[in-house]
């Protein structure tokens, strides 16, 4: 059991599995690793005369080996003297730990959104709902496994189940009981609570991409109908474009809450970054986006919307989910999930690795990296222009699609060079000059790679005004 240094920090991989690395000095003090390689301190023991406990002291990323060992050495010397170290405030017998008691303690400790609230109260209430004012004590393995046969009888999917049974076992984690039951089940009775992968394709095609991009260029940022205040005409009433929100997405490998949790204030024109802040992402970590291409070109064309004038797409989280469902999931068949995947995926197929487009989604085992990583390239730079070619590469390859390209033909650095395949003024002519026009800044990055020849016959079929 080795003594934890910084060496021990810097060494940490991804290995597919949890792992522990317990300190040999302070005996109780260590570290959990993830099957990802996310890392956190804990501390560990027996409270005297009362039940084990493992607490979590922070992040590596965040927290130092000395405040961290600083604050095991606390918890270890109150756990002696038989204070219960996980609860700060008074809390109740175990006798009186109800499955309703851990969910309100669950909530009321942690940060959590507003959607993973629900979901953790309807699971609750949909599958343990005669639980919910019994004591955990009540609450066995046998129980348990009776219950998951019920559920699994009444139709509900495996999956649902399974998910159904993790958040019970990190509710009943608030209690004071020695072994967790959901836990003990599951090795009892031979059942996972994991979610079993999908094999449905959760990325777009081609295609789907193509026709999404096709649908941004044909629509309009208004509707029929005028707003006034006071019999002042106020000219066309904005309105949010969810085409636009999921195109943005689908350019940066967002999730939806990157949407409804953009503000004009995360924009930074100066810089020419959008900063998304620690408590907007799931990942509670800052993310910087460098505006570029079409990404600028779809954040600039944003009207500032009367009724959520701070949000730069004018939607809240109920108003994208009903607008993605009615007007973008018809073109691609899947949820506002696959954005983000399809990004990884087509990113892949210009050459970059899965460091680097792991950084580029800010996931954790990818940014890490060693201590110089860590703590001196944190501020971001290089990650900037790492991230800047990769927008423009999958802006190009996005670019690819809408011209009717295959995802395995060759992509040329010339994207305008179809153009000398077309004879006269012709519709796809015009459909290409369309694109350009509606990415202006994007536009411009294309023009720059191609010939003079190619930049006239478009400003040609611009002036005479096909759009």
């Amino acid at each position: 059991m080795p003594n934890i240094t910084q060496a021990t920090i810097a060494s940490i991989r991804p290995s597919g599995s949890v792992i522990y690395i317990r300190d040999s000095d302070l005996k109780g003090f260590g570290i959990k690793i993830t099957a990802k390689g996310q890392a956190t301190f804990i501390v560990e023991g027996r409270i005297k005369k009362g039940p084990t406990y493992r607490i979590t002291l922070g992040s590596i990323e965040l927290t130092s080996l000395r405040e961290a060992k600083a604050q095991a050495y606390d918890i270890l010397a109150s756990a002696k003297r038989g204070i219960d170290p996980r609860f700060d405030r008074v809390t109740a017998p175990i006798g009186s730990q109800t499955l309703k008691w851990c969910l309100e303690q669950h909530l009321s400790i942690r940060v959590i959104s507003p959607s993973t609230e629900r979901t953790y109260k309807n699971q609750i209430l949909n599958a343990f709902k005669d639980w919910y004012n019994l004591p955990v004590e009540q609450i066995t393995a046998p129980l348990i496994a009776e219950r998951r046969v019920k559920l699994l009888k009444s139709g509900k999917s495996e999956d649902y189940i399974a998910s159904c049974f993790r958040t019970l076992k990190a509710v009943l984690g608030n209690s004071d009981i020695t072994i967790n039951p959901v836990t003990s089940a599951a090795k009892k009775y031979s059942f996972s609570v994991q979610s079993s992968p999908t094999e449905k394709e959760e990325f777009l095609r081609e295609k789907q991409i193509a026709a999404l991009i096709e649908q941004y260029t044909l629509q309009d940022q208004s509707v029929d109908e005028v707003y006034s205040l006071d019999d002042t005409y106020l000219g066309i009433k904005p309105k949010p474009n969810v085409t636009a929100a999921a195109l943005y997405l689908l350019l940066i490998g967002g999730r939806e809450q990157d949407v409804y949790n953009l503000t004009w204030d995360m924009i930074d024109e100066e810089q020419n970054i959008i900063k998304y802040p620690s408590r907007s992402k799931k990942e509670k970590r800052q993310h910087v986006i460098p505006i570029v291409g079409m990404v600028e070109d779809i954040i600039y064309a944003q009207p500032k919307h009367t009724l959520h004038p701070h949000l730069v797409f004018g939607m809240t989280h109920e108003m994208f989910r009903r607008r993605y469902d009615n007007e973008v999931r018809p073109i691609t068949n899947l949820t506002s999930k696959s954005l983000r995947k399809t990004w990884a995926e087509h990113v892949g197929l210009d050459g970059y690795d899965p460091i680097r487009i792991g950084q580029g989604l800010n996931h954790s085992h990818a940014i890490q990296g060693t201590v110089t990583t860590r703590h001196y390239n944190k501020g971001s730079l290089i990650r900037q222009k790492q991230l800047k070619e990769m927008l423009i590469a999958i802006q190009t390859r996005y670019f690819h699609y809408a011209l009717g390209n295959r995802f395995d033909d060759d992509k040329s650095n010339d994207q305008l060079e179809k153009l000398d395949q077309l004879k006269g003024i012709s519709t796809d002519q015009i459909y290409i000059h369309r694109l350009l026009a509606k990415f202006p800044k994007f536009s411009g990055i294309l023009k720059d790679k191609t010939t003079e020849g190619r930049r006239e016959v478009m400003e040609m079929i611009s002036s005479m005004g096909f759009f």
